[in-house]
């Protein structure tokens, strides 16, 4: 168990700068903040919009776009490796296991709920 603790502190520590920029940015892009309105009423701030243009990296091409498309797919597979660490030390510590399983179940619900509003 120490074994797997220590191996998702690592990758955590690792993939949570820009686990927390994707999040961030996807945030603000589900709110359109990176996109100025055509009739002039909101301005996005710059920032937003450079940040943005990162988060999506579909105008990056060459080599660049591909080196960039493989770091966000290393990236995502340590993400989800951490992730699967975190659940597999959530089940081996969680004493009573309810609310590791309510937390589970939430987890995979809310989401669900969500995009069937979205869509419905």
């Amino acid at each position: 168990m120490r074994g797997i603790n220590r191996l998702h502190r690592y990758v955590s520590c690792f993939i949570a700068p820009a686990m927390l920029f994707f999040a961030a940015s996807g945030a603000w892009q589900a709110f359109r903040l990176q996109e100025s309105r055509k009739d002039g009423s909101y301005v996005a701030p710059r920032a937003l919009t450079v940040l943005s243009a990162i988060h999506k990296a579909d105008r990056i091409s060459g080599v660049r776009g591909l080196l960039f498309r493989a770091g966000q797919g290393a990236l995502a597979v340590a993400f989800v490796g951490t992730a699967i660490l975190g659940l597999v030390m959530g089940f081996r510590m969680t004493r009573p296991r309810w609310p590791f399983w309510a937390c589970l179940v939430a987890g995979i619900v809310v989401p669900i709920v969500l995009a069937v509003i979205r869509n419905g």
